[in-house]
């Protein structure tokens, strides 16, 4: 008896420890099932099934003519088909002007069997569910099926706007089956359903004048194959007055969306689970992609200057005693913004600060905040032309999606989080944006072309392979929102009170958000900063390679508070006008060399210790003039030595070998570790120069007095 005790009792912990080692990959299904489950669920009749011809109503079209059989539920008025009652209605043939009209009088599902129909309407909608608990569309398997609606929609008075789609849909509405079927929205939408939306099946192809598909309350796409093209939205779900609707769930299937606004936009919730997604937004991204040219630091700001107004290799231009920087165009000086800190002559701001108060701005003001309501109404007739758009949680558990965009890529007024799948994006804006926190918990990222990579308020990455391309920033922690920082002003800002204003500064100062890496592959091409936090940043694990500007601009690494690093590896190659090394309070050591003059792209950097091991073997990118290294292979009191210009050989990933073989090239420096973060150059140690001493983000950094 007591050795069977003991045999159950090992079980048992066999079994315990296994649950818990599979305990990451079930916590992340677990989350895919719950966050699906709640949002949306399946009746039997969601899904496909074969009808009997014993228990259908068949309905003949032939060019004007409709026949059917005997059905006192259905009744047809002149060119239109009006069904009063549950049951199948199998639609067959090509009817030239017409429309059917489900008005439901009973509880239950209407089924309407698409079986090589065609129905096109020159006044209206060609299917409108005005009333009915459900209606099913199926798209019989073998069949080619089409639907077009009118130009322009007669209605019966001014204040009836309904239908509005070619398939519209006043409850829910769920089509399936395995056949093609093809909707043109002439009017307006493709298809429109006002309650739910779900499509469970079929190959289809929408072509609207607006809005491919809108689920108000939501959309749900599972097994089906949809190609949009859309002259608006190609996908939405647009209930913005339920907390608990408006959303978006993609199981599986394919979507193929060129849209001119957003490829999919919802009022609350985007979910991917699987599937195989292709968005193009606005044309796709631009050829170019230009920088922002804004002052100051924080979202979407660059400084006051243009990368080439900086030679590399120098800082940024000290500002002599009693002036202040070049405002913006429009802005007087002394009228906000102002740098923080930065010697100014206050004379001529406080003497306009009382005009504005007294309201006796000079006529530059009044032209000034014209301009400014100007560009506002032009901002909010722009249309959106991001990727997939989110105003709460936008959440991929897997799938492939690729993007190309005009505007953000990804982008949630909430939080951004990857748990799986494959991502590749190419936008004119951020490739992925949350107002909230970034997320990366697993899967491959790549952004091709952006002009911000991540942007959040948090940035957190834990697992994953991700690649960054981007004009501007790689990563980018702060304020949250597009344009934060002191490039989004409030031009109302000159009625605030004194009090106000000091409040309003104290705020801007206290900012909150952390980049976190924890682990993965990380690898940036950035011509701004590289990793970019304007609060703090920390790194325990995983890969990161950046190769940053060369202008001297912009940094590698960039951070307002502190950087620390407590493991993982980190090589950041970039310019030495605003280049950064890492905390010195960081658990885990580090060094920045700083090389006399430029090297060019491909020139390899070998250090090792003292007994002649690798420690880094790379060959950057990109030009370069400093290179920061933190490795666990890098101890404080240790001897070190750092060689460049040779040959190495053998494996690397974007230039970071393992195990190389080195041959030729120059010892730059021999050098111990002194701290745990060193600063050498090619006369050995030394110390980090006065214009690396943190900042104002992208702006111009305060030199130390």
């Amino acid at each position: 008896m007591k050795h069977n005790k003991r045999c159950i009792l090992f079980l048992s912990l066999i079994l315990i420890f296994a649950y818990i080692l599979s305990g990451c990959s079930n916590d992340a299904a677990t989350k895919e099932i719950d966050v699906t489950s709640n949002i949306v669920s399946y009746d039997a009749d969601d899904t496909y099934s074969a009808w009997d011809e014993a228990d259908v109503t068949n309905i003949y079209l032939d060019g004007t003519s409709i026949t059917m059989d005997d059905n006192n539920s259905v009744v047809i008025n002149e060119n239109q088909i009006e069904i009063h009652t549950t049951g199948t209605y199998v639609f067959a043939g090509t009817l030239t002007d017409g429309q059917v009209v489900i008005d439901a009088e009973d509880a239950g599902t209407v089924r309407l069997v698409l079986n090589g129909a065609s129905i096109e309407s020159q006044t209206t909608a060609p299917i409108y569910v005005k009333q009915a608990d459900k209606t099913v569309i199926s798209i019989e398997e073998g069949t080619d099926n089409y639907l077009s609606d009118a130009l322009e929609y007669i209605y019966p008075d001014e204040k009836t706007d309904e239908p509005s789609a070619a398939i519209y849909s006043k409850d829910d509405l769920t089509i399936n089956g395995g056949g093609n079927l093809t909707v043109d929205g002439n009017f307006n939408d493709g298809i429109t359903g006002r309650d739910d939306l779900k499509i469970t099946g079929g190959t289809i192809t929408i072509n609207a004048i607006d809005d491919g598909i809108v689920g108000r309350d939501l959309f749900a796409l599972r097994d089906a194959d949809l190609t949009i093209n859309a002259e608006g939205d190609g996908v939405k779900s647009s209930n913005d007055s339920d907390a608990e609707k408006g959303n978006i769930v993609l199981e599986s299937g394919s979507l193929t969306i060129d849209s001119a606004g957003d490829g999919i936009q919802s009022e609350n919730t985007v979910t991917v689970i699987d599937g195989e997604y292709t968005i193009t937004a606005g044309d796709g991204s631009p050829d170019v992609i230009e920088a922002q040219e804004t002052m100051g630091g924080g979202f979407g700001g660059r400084g006051n200057f243009a990368p080439g107004d900086i030679p590399a290799g120098e800082g940024p231009p000290e500002l002599p005693s009693g002036e202040q920087m070049t405002p913006p165009e429009g802005f007087e000086e002394g009228e906000r913004p102002q740098v923080p800190e930065f010697p100014s002559d206050q004379t001529e701001g406080t003497e306009q600060q009382s005009e504005l108060e007294n309201g006796t701005q000079s006529d530059s003001a009044e032209v000034t905040s014209a301009d400014a309501t100007e560009s506002a109404s032009s901002e909010e007739s722009t249309p959106s032309t991001k990727g997939i758009k989110a105003v709460n949680e936008l959440s991929i558990f897997g799938g492939t999606i690729s993007i190309d965009s005009n505007d953000d890529a990804i982008h949630s007024d909430l939080d951004v989080s990857i748990t799986a799948g494959t991502l590749d994006v190419s936008t004119g804006d951020d490739g992925l944006h949350a107002d909230g926190k970034v997320t990366i918990t697993g899967g491959s990222v790549t952004i091709n072309k952006s002009l911000e990579g991540i942007e959040g308020t948090d940035i957190a990455v834990s697992d994953g392979t991700i690649y960054v391309t981007s004009e501007d920033d790689g990563f980018n922690v702060s304020g949250g929102s597009d344009g934060f920082g002191m490039a989004r002003m409030d031009m109302d800002a000159a009625d605030s009170t004194a009090e106000e204003e000091e409040t309003a500064d104290t705020a801007a100062t206290e900012e909150s958000g952390e980049l976190l890496i924890e682990g993965g592959y990380i690898y940036v091409n950035a011509n701004g900063d590289g990793l970019d936090s304007n609060t703090t940043a920390t790194m325990t694990g995983g890969t990161v390679l950046v190769y940053g500007p060369t202008n001297g601009g912009n940094g590698a690494l960039d951070y307002n508070e502190s950087f620390d690093i407590e493991g993982g590896t980190l090589i950041a190659a970039g310019s030495s006008g605003m280049a950064e090394g890492v905390s010195d309070t960081s658990a885990q050591a580090t060094m920045m060399m700083t090389f006399s003059e430029m090297q060019e792209a491909g020139t390899s950097v070998y250090v090792k210790d003292s007994n002649g091991e690798e420690v880094i073997a790379i060959t950057p990118e990109k030009e370069f003039q400093t290179i920061v290294i933190s490795s666990p292979l890098l101890k404080q009191g240790e001897n070190y030595s750092l060689s460049s210009g040779g040959t190495l050989t053998g494996e690397n990933s974007n230039g970071l070998y393992e195990n190389a073989a080195y041959e030729g090239g120059t010892v730059n420096v021999d050098f111990t570790m002194e701290n745990m973060m060193t600063y050498v150059n090619e006369s050995g140690v030394t110390e980090q120069s006065e214009n690396r001493q943190g900042g104002f983000g992208r702006g111009m950094q305060r030199q130390a007095e």
